[in-house]
């Protein structure tokens, strides 16, 4: 998995060196000043998601005194909202409650109950977030870190725009996706993913999940989070800077909703049976709905011992993967759908006279 270069701190490298060095980043995801070398993007950041925090950032949380605030939605929950010393001081708009009722209009889960968010003023967050961020978010502590003053960018988001949007990432990183996948704070959710064709814009490189850096643009993770921002704000105004075929529509809002109230959990499982034609004589067809990407497993529980040929094919009838159970071989098929909405599959006996079969299907 890469993650996260945002490049957004090369314009201020000599400020950081009047701080400590960084302390250690989770594997895989920077801390803010691992982002040194990387050259700033060529359009303004909506925000950076970082693996831990450098020493310089953990300085201007330690200085944050939090609480927590009832978010308003009907429900007990709540969520913490941190102050840092010099935002309490300086900030125009840093009412930790307003900051709660507005969470508590994001459409949320479960979740909402890990969050927090902590407000700065425009000098720390440049530390914390990044030279040209206007946010970011640390998952690993479920942490995000906002502007404490009210401002519109040149897209036309204002604050609340940009809070919405870290909360996308927020839900992502509390979802999960089917293997072969990584994170959703890298790809989106499940259903949202599969509607764009992230799977596949992956691997024609049109899509670049986690890369913050030359792509944050064609990154799928910030497509999503940019997307949940507009479907709670349908009527604002925000410039859509992310490729143009990852922008929300009816179809991707709807499954912006539903993997934030019914999250996808597992692969379901159930078992297709029926008769094998006698060898020459032909194939046992089915069809197999795939809405969502993921791994498909096919496995047998009940096929005659003198053998059978399984193959899956795309709705045009090209082969995808073909199986030949043998005794010292695997038994069972996988293949990772990645576009395809329907599989058509083919049973072949290799005996002479018909056979049962009976096959247990998993997938996403």
């Amino acid at each position: 998995m890469s993650r996260r270069p945002a490049g957004a701190l090369a314009g201020i490298a000599i400020v950081f060196l009047f701080f400590a060095a960084p302390g250690g980043a989770v594997a895989g995801r920077p801390g803010p000043a691992d982002a040194l070398e990387v050259p700033r993007p060529a359009a303004p950041m909506r925000d950076v998601v970082w693996g831990a925090p450098g020493a310089a950032a953990a300085r201007i949380s330690a200085t944050a005194s939090s609480q927590r605030y009832a978010v308003g939605d009907g429900t007990e929950a709540t969520i913490e909202v941190a102050v840092t010393a010099a935002c309490a001081m300086n900030c125009t708009d840093a009412d930790p409650q307003q900051i709660a009722d507005l969470v508590g209009t994001f459409v949320h889960g479960p979740e909402v109950s890990l969050v927090v968010v902590q407000l700065d003023t425009p000098y720390q967050l440049a530390f914390e977030c990044g030279f040209g961020a206007e946010a970011c978010y640390f998952p690993g502590e479920n942490r995000i870190v906002l502007s404490g003053n009210e401002e519109v960018d040149e897209d036309g988001a204002d604050r609340d725009f940009v809070l919405a949007h870290e909360y996308g990432h927020h839900v992502a990183q509390h979802r999960d996706l089917p293997a072969p996948f990584p994170s959703a704070v890298d790809w989106g959710t499940e259903r949202w993913a599969s509607v764009e064709g992230v799977c596949s814009g992956r691997r024609h490189g049109r899509f670049f999940p986690g890369d913050e850096g030359d792509h944050y643009f064609e990154d799928p993770g910030e497509a999503f989070a940019e997307a949940f921002a507009h479907n709670r704000f349908p009527e604002a105004a925000v410039r859509w800077r992310w490729l143009s075929e990852l922008a929300p529509d009816a179809e991707s809002l709807r499954a912006i909703q539903e993997d934030t109230l019914s999250p996808w959990r597992a692969r379901t499982t159930f078992v297709l049976s029926g008769r094998v034609p006698a060898r020459g004589e032909g194939a046992a067809v089915e069809f197999l709905p795939t809405p969502l990407d993921g791994t498909v497993t096919l496995r047998p529980v009940g096929l005659h011992r003198r053998g059978y040929e399984l193959a899956l094919r795309s709705r045009a009838g090209r082969l995808l993967r073909s199986f030949r159970p043998r005794p010292t071989a695997r038994k069972q098929l996988d293949f990772t759908v990645c576009g395809q909405s329907r599989l058509r599959l083919e049973i072949r006996s290799r005996s002479p006279r018909p056979t049962p079969y009976r096959l247990q299907i998993q997938r996403p």
